[in-house]
């Protein structure tokens, strides 16, 4: 008889303290030797080390291919840092980015291994972002940062910084460092309530107002970057809904935005990549600072292709920020191509395989969406918005946590050491991904 898990509202506990220390606002880290200790940071590297045991020895899962890329993808990064800060910084540094990385990875790869982990996951996690609203709609039109300024009050620290309103409102910082970061975690349970918690149903009333709710969440950050991840959720969405039962709809999308790409590039005087970033922004100004950093992002890239520049200064104008509003580029310019594409194999690989799983009960093929989906949403955006901190954790947590429908199969327990993946009513399936 399999062992049973822990939970917490039936999270299993290292989920939920690593989601705990996600939403510690930034006034509770701890700064030790020039290194930040945030709540997160402390969970990870708490569980990193067993964690990684636990799947060299295959206890709760077999080791495979993208296990092998994340591993491969956090060697690389740190021998780019090693190669720009000596062996002493690089290991410093190259050691807490492989504790964010493959140790968020790590967590949803190892304690999501069911349906019904997943679904506990999801429901939590939209919970968690509705309770939120609590605290930011009266931040929003108090212009009072509640739990930024009452942290800061108690513990000291500077509070949330001064940010301009947008469309007349305060943007909401909930717990995080930036409205960018409150409004992509907010924006990335979209579809985790759509498919899971409301079952694409839109009869079930409770379900879809928990998923405007969620909506209500993004729009407080008052920030592109988030309306991009639900707007593209909810493109989706849309589209696998209208043309469901319909063969090679998701082939028919990539070729419309295949088709689209060369009919702007044919049609316009900018490029493709200038037109969309110009419609992903707020304003003609975002929108022009994103083009210098792609151009001399690039052009960064072209000169240190192999290992980057680690953590080192690019080659910019000097009326420019240093901030690097693209996480892609950003990836390619600090650790090198090689880092980028082990990382992009990883997501389309995951996505690939998962998405030709076929024969799968409906509660599944809602799952599948739902993970999809909403890495797909923070893939568009982090063209124009940079993962860090917590939103940088979430990403990868998010990624390991659909793992198990790629290595498991419905209607069957799966036993691997203490763990067992419940058996799966078997449904004649409606819906591919592919």
């Amino acid at each position: 008889m399999a062992k049973k898990k822990k939970t917490w509202f039936g999270v299993k506990i290292p989920i939920a303290l690593f989601f705990i220390g996600i939403l510690m606002p930034p006034e509770m880290s701890l700064t030790v030797g020039g290194l930040r200790f945030s709540g997160y940071r402390v969970v990870l590297i708490i569980l990193f080390l067993p964690s990684l045991y636990t799947l060299l020895v295959g206890k709760h899962a077999k080791f495979g291919v993208f296990d092998g890329l994340v591993l491969g993808h956090s060697l690389w990064a740190t021998l780019a840092l090693i190669k720009w800060g000596g062996l002493a910084q690089g290991i410093e540094s190259g050691g807490i980015y492989v504790i964010e990385f493959a140790g968020a990875y790590l967590l949803g790869r190892l304690y999501i291994r069911s349906y019904e982990d997943f679904a506990a996951f999801a429901r939590a996690y939209v919970g968690v972002v509705l309770g939120m609203l609590i605290f930011t709609i009266p931040e929003s039109l108090t212009e009072i940062h509640i739990l930024r300024d009452s942290f800061s009050a108690v513990l000291g620290g500077p509070g949330a910084p001064y940010i301009d309103k947008r469309m007349g409102i305060e943007r909401a910082f909930g717990p995080f460092d930036h409205p960018i970061l409150y409004g992509v975690f907010s924006a990335s349970a979209f579809s985790m309530a759509y498919y899971v918690v409301a079952g694409r149903d839109f009869k079930n009333k409770r379900g879809m107002f928990k998923t405007i709710g969620v909506m209500v969440a993004t729009f407080l950050s008052g920030s592109g970057g988030p309306y991009v991840v639900l707007a593209a959720q909810i493109f989706v969405a849309a589209w696998e809904r209208v043309l469901k039962g319909v063969t090679g709809r998701w082939r028919m999308l990539f070729g419309l935005f295949g088709l689209t790409y060369f009919w702007i590039d044919l049609m316009s005087n900018r490029t493709p990549f200038h037109v969309f970033v110009t419609y992903l922004t707020f304003s003609p100004q975002s929108a022009y600072n994103r083009i210098n950093i792609w151009n001399y992002g690039t052009a960064e890239v072209a000169r240190h292709p192999i290992f980057g520049i680690g953590l080192g200064d690019w080659v910019r104008p000097v009326w420019m920020s240093d901030s690097m509003d693209n996480f892609w580029l950003l990836i390619a310019v600090r650790y090198g191509l090689p880092a980028w594409f082990m990382l992009v194999a990883l997501l389309l690989g995951l996505m690939i395989v998962i998405g030709m799983k076929k024969k799968l009960p409906q509660e599944w093929i809602n799952a599948r969406h739902a993970w999809a989906f909403t890495l797909f949403g923070i893939s568009v955006a982090a063209c124009t918005v940079h993962l860090w901190n917590s939103l940088f954790v979430l990403f990868m947590f998010l990624i390991g946590s659909g793992v198990w429908m790629a290595d498991t199969k419905p209607g069957k327990a799966k036993k691997t050491g203490d763990d067992q993946t419940p058996a799966a009513k078997q449904k004649k399936p409606r819906h591919t991904l592919f």
